[in-house]
């Protein structure tokens, strides 16, 4: 037990250190403004959003906004009971010396919202679109780091984001490549 605690408190400072670090980031030429940005391009309706204009515009069949639309469906309810299950606080409510840039909409951080559902998107579209997928799984590291750097959550939660969405997005294609709903 000591030694479980003694590990729990290590990857604390550590996700702490971490913490302090990408937030300075904000402090150069352009960094608020530009992680703000980042990560409002992660806010949840996009999604929704970038799917249909993709599946319309380049007249693909439903297959990839089904998709999508099942892997959210089982993302966004997991996600809800983990976050509310775990009861990590945001760093802002930890008395750090680094503050937010902007109030985030649940109290909890852990997992990230914004990751998770990134790599949702992210893994479910490199398959479909394999050559962006380089700049897609770019964009959503950048997702996950911009939640860092504006103060919102910690390195851990991202981590814990990405995993999570891309877990999570590999299931929705194992399913639907086992029982093919299109």
């Amino acid at each position: 037990m000591l030694m479980l605690l003694t590990l729990q408190r290590r990857v604390h400072q550590w996700d702490q250190r971490l913490f302090f670090r990408v937030s300075r980031w904000r402090t150069r030429r352009f960094g608020a403004g530009a992680f703000r940005l980042l990560s409002a391009t992660g806010d949840g309706y996009w999604y929704g959003i970038l799917a249909l204009v993709i599946t319309l515009s380049l007249q693909l069949s439903w297959q990839y906004f089904l998709t999508l639309a099942l892997a959210f469906a089982i993302e966004r309810p997991l996600y809800w009971v983990l976050k509310n299950s775990f009861k990590r606080d945001r760093p802002s409510a930890h008395a750090l010396p680094v503050k937010a840039l902007f109030n985030a909409h649940d109290r909890f951080s852990f997992p990230s919202g914004h990751t998770c559902a990134a790599f949702v998107f992210v893994t479910v579209s490199a398959l479909h679109f394999p050559d962006a997928a380089p700049l897609l799984w770019i964009w959503a590291t950048a997702i996950g780091i911009s939640r860092v750097a504006v103060g919102v959550h910690y390195p851990t939660d991202v981590v814990a984001g990405a995993c999570l969405g891309t877990a999570i997005a590999e299931f929705t294609l194992f399913i639907i490549a086992t029982y093919p709903l299109f």
